[in-house]
């Protein structure tokens, strides 16, 4: 029975590639899109990470009284899951009305303005990054506020690389900024892959949305691949040397990360950490040994900006408790953090009605990023602060999903408000773009 349900597993996965494929190929949807960038993480976290917990299993010290049935769960919840969110996507309206409100404004900006730009942001960045670690009530929204600054600048050289190639004094500046950016995540105690994600894949961002948006598919897949391959060999490294330290150290060096074993460190990727074994285990156990906290990640997504220090006895997120829940051993429960992803918390807060509510909401949630980019084609000021929070979307399958979204949201919006008062003070005059609205499958 278990090999049944890791082919069809297996066969969501492949259906769901297939179909990035298909619609990228006929311009339905682009090839590098948050909805794209989302489905990615998901097939990591809510196929790839099962799979190989019942492979092998090894459930990460989770004990999981019956695992067929658990999985029979899984497979059933992921696919209504992907049913429901594709058919919110595509179908739904409500994402475009709010993305609508944030378009418009100046389009057209020279690359010496950005440059100068990217490089504010860098500092800003800094600064924002340093407020973080003096001033604890603000931690959290200034270290991502950073993060997010960083992720834009790197977006910005990409968009200006994209535009001018082969220009010795755009290839420096998009070196140095890049290499700015990719130090600041590496040496300031950031433990995460998301910040490194973020800029990374920012920088590749901006140079698609700029370059290679427009190429045939095969001169696109051609002369993207490097960027992504690049990209994915230094995330690659870093797991692994995150692997081998402790959350606590504070610094990893580009030394650490030249001698890291690429292939250990992308098995570590594409295993998705425990957030198989974790969803399977609430699976098993809810509601027959816990009550449901009813769409408990929906109501978090408000309190979460209310900081612990001002809030005693804020209600933690799933990913905090399940460590005690499940009476894990050899961990540190009051520290860990276990997200099960979102058919986890899903079956943890209301089961089936909660997997049809999250599938409907980030569909519309991602659709509104995607959005933007076509309401706004050829705005960097409004394309490259969506670019900014690909880091996020790429975990917002497993991670703290109420977390991970207003992530999104501080990142986006923070980036978006410096980019456009910088357009309206600096940006040349507005060209007038008609919506490039995505065709909807039949």
């Amino acid at each position: 029975m278990e090999g049944l349900i890791v082919t069809l597993l297996i066969a969501l996965a492949v259906g769901l590639v297939l179909m990035m494929f298909a619609q990228g190929l006929s311009g339905r949807v682009n090839f590098f899109s948050i909805r794209n960038i989302y489905l990615a993480g998901f097939i990591i976290y809510h196929v790839a990470s099962p799979i190989t917990a019942l492979n092998d299993g090894n459930f990460i010290g989770f004990k999981i009284g019956d695992p067929v049935k658990a999985a029979k769960w899984m497979l059933m919840y992921s696919y209504i899951y992907m049913g429901v969110y594709l058919l919110s996507y595509h179908r739904l309206r409500i994402s475009r009305w709010f993305a609508s409100k944030f378009s418009g404004g100046q389009r057209d900006a020279s690359d010496s303005m950005l440059a100068g730009l990217a490089i504010a942001l860098i500092v800003v960045s800094l600064a924002a990054r340093l407020i973080g670690m003096q001033f604890r009530a603000l931690g959290p929204i200034s270290i991502n506020i950073s993060i997010a600054l960083s992720a834009v600048s790197c977006a910005i050289a990409g968009w200006m690389w994209g535009g001018r190639r082969f220009n010795p004094v755009v290839i420096l500046l998009a070196v140095v900024i890049v290499g700015a950016s990719v130090g600041m995540m590496l040496g300031s105690g950031f433990f995460s892959r998301r910040p490194l994600i973020s800029v990374l894949v920012g920088f590749t961002w901006g140079a698609y949305y700029r370059w290679a948006i427009n190429m045939s598919p095969s001169r696109l897949l051609y002369s993207t691949a490097p960027l992504v391959i690049g990209a994915g060999v230094v995330i690659a490294a870093f797991t692994a040397v995150r692997g081998a330290l402790r959350h606590d150290e504070s610094t990893i060096t580009v030394e650490q990360l030249r001698g890291a074993s690429v292939a250990s460190g992308t098995d570590t990727l594409l295993s998705g950490q425990a957030c198989g074994a974790a969803a399977l285990w609430i699976l098993d156990n809810y509601p027959s040994q816990f009550s449901y906290k009813p769409l408990f990640s929906l109501r978090y997504m408000a309190m979460w900006p209310v900081p612990s220090a001002m809030w005693k006895g804020k209600p933690a997120p799933l990913s905090k408790e399940v460590a005690t829940l499940a009476r894990l051993r050899h961990v540190n429960r009051s520290l860990i953090t276990l997200p099960p992803g979102v058919v986890g918390y899903a079956a943890a807060e209301g089961g089936f009605y909660a997997i049809i509510i999250y599938a409907i909401f980030f569909g519309q949630f991602t659709r509104f990023f995607d959005d933007l980019v076509a309401f706004n084609p050829g705005n960097p000021f409004i394309i490259l602060p969506v670019g900014c929070a690909t880091g996020h979307f790429l975990g917002l399958a497993r991670g703290d999903i109420a977390i991970f979204a207003n992530l999104a949201l501080v990142s986006f919006i923070s980036t978006y408000v410096i980019m456009v008062v910088t357009s309206m003070a600096l940006g040349g005059s507005s060209r007038s773009v008609k919506p490039a609205y995505w065709p909807q499958p039949r």
